[in-house]
């Protein structure tokens, strides 16, 4: 009867462990003499869970586009030179014949800041729109506009212009920064039709 009664309860315990209602492992060693080494082992699993980032700053913080402006000056040969004074027409001049030159205008630099965890790193990428007036048959494209990394700089400029023909590789986990440096030659500018050129450059950092 003792036997019957303790049945159920050994049966329970079997269904239990066939079910896999056990949340840990868990084993044992055994040596009926008790002799010799025996021994018992389990395993944990640990399972972290990191989110894939990538994270790319060109210049001032926020959403905003900074925008470069670089003015042309010409310089007429003989009077009055580079100095145009007002607008207006009819201005007195002494111009010899020999064709107006455009001085270099002021460099124009931007912070860039790169940084991702993606295991295989990322690649950083750029590609430039410009308006009907920033073209080369308005004599005056995309890769007249220079960019330059800072020396020492960890993050190049994808591409020595911005018509970003070029990769940049980002190592994971690794912070990147530079300074670029945008300029446009004079010479360039000899060569452009009046009025205003825009172009618009975006930059992206992808995850490989």
């Amino acid at each position: 009867m003792k036997m019957m009664k303790k049945l159920p309860l050994v049966l329970a315990v079997g269904a239990m462990l066939a079910a896999g209602t056990a949340t840990a492992e868990s084993t044992y060693g055994y040596n009926e003499s008790g002799t010799g080494t025996v021994s018992a082992t389990a395993k944990t699993k640990v399972t972290v869970k990191v989110p894939k980032l990538i994270l790319l700053r060109v210049g001032a913080a926020g959403t905003a586009a900074d925008n470069l402006i670089f003015n042309a000056e010409p310089n007429i040969s003989s009077a009055p030179g580079s100095t145009m004074g007002a607008d207006g027409n009819s201005k007195a001049a002494t111009w010899d014949g020999v064709a107006p030159t455009f001085a270099d205008p002021a460099s124009q630099s931007l912070i860039a800041f790169g940084w991702t965890n993606a295991l295989g790193g990322a690649n950083l990428t750029c590609a430039t729109t410009a308006d009907t007036m920033f073209t080369g048959a308005q004599g005056l494209a995309s890769s007249d506009v220079s960019v330059v990394s800072s020396a020492g700089g960890t993050l190049a400029h994808p591409g020595a212009t911005t018509a970003c023909v070029g990769t940049t590789t980002m190592a994971k986990n690794t912070l990147l920064s530079s300074t670029w440096t945008y300029s446009v030659l004079g010479t360039a500018l000899a060569n452009a039709a009046a009025g205003t050129h825009v172009q618009t450059t975006t930059y992206t950092a992808t995850t490989l």
